[in-house]
Formats: structure tokens, sequence, C-alpha cells
């Protein structure tokens, strides 16, 4: 081959190039608005949620890890109430005596329960008519655990007949805390030494005649008792006092407008006599109305 050939074959392979470059162009070079249209189907949960920047995520706080806060609630005492209160919620059942659970007892909201009482009170107190206190505890014992025995007894045949194990038929009762608290005994006896220090005070000066008035009514109270006591004897007015008790709250709470209507009549007219009684007497003065 000669150097003219290879001259012109060389020209020719510099203009092919040239001729070919921008048809390709074309082909590689890539179009701006391809890159912004998203062709995959997009999840419909995705749709509703708002689009957030990358901006609003990183000024976004992260949300706290709930394992503190499960650290917090086991850290809680499952008792928080302490152990020395003595409040009404820690006295046994079978001791707690309380003017609400008195009054409930008195106005027979439980029939059954208030049945029983008054029962057991009234039969306990007819006996101590007719018997010595000694008989009549000893009587109310054996009686007891006559039927306690018989219903056990009962119930232990009924086991061995059925060839089955039943736990004691008393078992509630033996569970239940009947025990006092040195707390408990310690508040009961502060109760009933204040009752006791007002009454020896109100007595002094009953006695005394610390007040002229409140002494002459103390008297005519005692004189009054004088001739009860002619015709009742102590047990008899307890008795008669249990009656009034278990009887009298229902009757007023049924009739208590008219009973309240009488009882104020009579209350005026006790005021008015006690002023005329009060007028007469040397260094008293009427009570206004």
């Amino acid at each position: 081959m000669s150097k003219g050939d290879s001259k012109a074959e060389e020209v020719k392979h510099e203009l092919g190039e040239e001729d070919t470059q921008p048809e390709l162009e074309p082909e590689t070079k890539p179009e701006m608005p391809e890159p912004l249209i998203d062709l995959a189907p997009k999840d419909p949960i995705d749709t509703l949620l708002p689009q957030s920047s990358e901006e609003d995520i990183e000024d976004k706080p992260l949300t706290p890890d709930p394992e503190p806060v499960k650290e917090q609630v086991e850290d809680i005492p499952e008792d928080p109430l302490p152990d020395s209160t003595t409040s009404a919620a820690e006295i046994s059942p079978l001791l707690k005596f309380s003017i609400g659970g008195v009054k409930d007892l008195l106005y027979w909201r439980d029939i059954k329960v208030s049945g029983v009482v008054f029962g057991l009170t009234l039969l306990v107190l007819l006996s101590l008519c007719c018997f010595s206190v000694v008989s009549v505890i000893s009587y109310l014992t054996l009686s007891l655990l006559t039927v306690t025995v018989a219903f056990r007894l009962y119930k232990l045949v009924l086991q061995t007949l059925n060839g089955t194990q039943q736990p004691n038929p008393f078992q509630s009762l033996l569970d239940m805390e009947v025990t006092l608290s040195k707390d408990q005994i310690h508040k009961y006896a502060d109760v009933i030494l204040d009752h006791l220090n007002c009454t020896l005070v109100c007595t002094r000066d009953l006695v005394l005649v610390k007040n002229m008035v409140a002494s002459l009514k103390f008297a005519v109270f005692m004189w009054l008792l004088t001739y009860i006591g002619c015709c009742f004897n102590g047990l008899t007015l307890l008795i008669l006092g249990v009656i009034a008790a278990f009887v009298l709250p229902p009757i007023y709470e049924k009739y208590q407008v008219p009973i309240d209507n009488h009882y104020n009549l009579v209350a005026q007219k006790f005021a008015q006599v006690a002023n005329a009684v009060r007028s007469k007497i040397p260094g008293a003065k009427p009570k206004t109305q």
C-alpha cells in the first residue's frame, strides 16, 4: 500500500468519526424531565400521609423510649398505704363499730343481720332476768358448740358417703381476722378516755352547782328516776331501750314530717315554761327565742 492510500484512509477515518458523533449524542444524552417522572405504583396509605422534607424530620424531636415509662410504673409500690394506719378499712369486720354501721343496723338496712342481732340481744337480756350471768354465758356457749359440732359431723358424713374431700365449712370464718393491733387498742382507749373525762367533769359541775339551772335540771331528772326505779329495774329498762332502739328509728324514718312538726310544737311550749320558771329564779336570765 502506498503512502497516498494510507493518508486517504486516515482522512476518511477522521471524517467518519466526526460524522458519527452527532448521531450518537441524542442517544446517550440523558433528558432532564425523565428522572422527575415516577412510574412506580404508589402505596395508597403513603399518599394519605403528609410528606415531610428532611429538614422537617431533623427539626422534629424524637419520640421518647417507652422503656423508662415502664421502669417508672414498676417502681411504684404495690401497697401505698402504710401498715400503721388506723383507718376503718383495717378494722376487723367482727370488731368494727362505727356510727354508720350502727345506723344501718337500727334502720334495718339488712333485714337478716338486724333480725339476728335484735333477736340474740333480746334473748340474752330476757335470759338474764331468769338466770345468773354465769348460767346464761354457759348455756349460750353450749348451744353454739352444739350447732357447730353437729354441722361439722354432718359435713364429714357427706364426705365419707360421696368419697370427696372438702375443706372445713367454717374455713371462711377461720380465715377472718379477729385480733386487734396495738394502734387500734390505743385508738379505742383514747376515745374511751375522752368520754370518761368528759363525764367526770360534767358530773362534778352538776353536783357542785357550777350552773344553777343545769344543776336544777339534773336534780329534777334524778327525782324522776326514783319513780321509774320503783316500777322497773335496770335490766327491764335495758330491754325496753333495746326494743325502742330497733323499733323507733324505722317508724321515725317513715313518719318523719308529722313527728318533726309535733316535736317543734312541744319544744316551743317547753321553752316557754322554762323561760317562765327561769325568770322567777334570781340570777337566771330567760333565753331569747
